[in-house]
């Protein structure tokens, strides 16, 4: 029975500490959705320090850069790859 107790409270725990994948990001005014182009978010969103790496999906690869924003208490990551938005995840603070 202690067993049980801990291996739900530990996927519950994993399922709040990971950010998950989401479509979308809104300022108070704008939207970026998955597909948008960076000057796009930029415009929309401001510009945030910039992270950059390279992407490796499958055989295919490209420079990605990745920006972080804050807003109402979560933590947006959203990654830019050929110049489009290919992927933003939020993460609670």
């Amino acid at each position: 029975m202690k067993y049980i107790i801990l291996l739900v409270t530990s996927l519950l725990l994993t399922e709040y500490a990971f950010a998950r994948e989401t479509n979308s990001i809104r300022s108070s005014y704008e939207l970026v959705v998955v597909g948008d182009s960076e000057s796009d978010l930029l415009r929309k969103m401001g510009r945030s320090s910039p992270r950059y790496f390279t992407h490796r999906e499958g055989r295919r690869s490209c420079a990605a850069t990745e920006y972080f924003y804050d807003i109402d208490m979560q933590t947006y990551t959203v990654w830019v790859c050929n110049g489009k938005v290919f992927r933003i995840d939020v993460n609670n603070k």
